[in-house]
């Protein structure tokens, strides 16, 4: 049977200041009783420390998945101001990079993570908005090949299809472990893709077919 040690404190402390107000005689009877009653109060308090600390690991994932998530969207909401033609624009989300900074909450690698994802060079894009004539001099309508922001041409059809698919494969095998290796997988399909070698369908096709199984209407690899 559970005891209720707060009511069990209430009733023993009660019935001490009853004995020293009523029957002062009674001393003994009151510390006894007082001494009963502090007991169940500190139980009581154990057993809602406790039941913090159950509740703490729990609370401490929720506030880490809610910290990433703002991570997350504050990165990209920077990365699209970089990436942004209007210099006003521009400028604020060089600011709030800044600041985060200085209050030691750098995102700059999800800034860059979002703007190579996207096609960008992030080196240009701390350094004047985009399509400003401030690039190298020239102005991007003027001389587009001299343009760092402009999306990198597509060269993964060039890529032979043995070579596409053994690099496919291997970074999706790289990218379902762990440690060291997933790193370097998501460095790698990072460099390609900003190189102009977009291997991602391949690598979720492949990804899916080791965790799941090949689809028995897909040629064979």
């Amino acid at each position: 049977m559970t005891i209720n040690h707060r009511a069990e404190a209430e009733k023993h402390l009660a019935n001490a200041a009853h004995h020293l107000t009523e029957h002062p005689g009674d001393m003994r009877i009151a510390e006894v009783a007082a001494a009963i009653g502090q007991g169940h109060a500190a139980l009581v308090r154990n057993e809602e420390q406790t039941a913090r600390t159950a509740d703490l690991p729990e609370a401490l994932y929720s506030l880490r998945c809610r910290f990433n998530d703002t991570r997350a969207l504050v990165a990209h909401h920077i990365a699209e101001g970089l990436a942004s033609r209007e210099k006003d624009r521009w400028k604020a989300a060089i600011d709030l990079g800044k600041a985060l900074d200085e209050a030691h909450c750098n995102v700059d690698d999800l800034v860059d993570a979002r703007l190579t994802d996207d096609g960008w060079d992030p080196r240009s894009a701390y350094k004047t908005p985009a399509g400003s004539g401030g690039w190298i001099g020239y102005a991007a309508e003027k001389a587009p090949e001299r343009d760092p922001w402009a999306s990198t041409p597509d060269v993964t059809a060039e890529i032979p299809e043995q070579v596409y698919s053994v690099l496919a494969d291997r970074l999706a095998r790289a990218l379902l472990g762990d440690g060291d290796g997933q790193s370097v997988a998501r460095t790698l399909a990072f460099a390609l893709k900003n190189a102009g070698a977009d291997l991602t369908g391949e690598i979720e096709r492949r990804i899916t077919d080791l965790t799941l199984g090949r689809d028995p209407s897909d040629p064979p690899f």
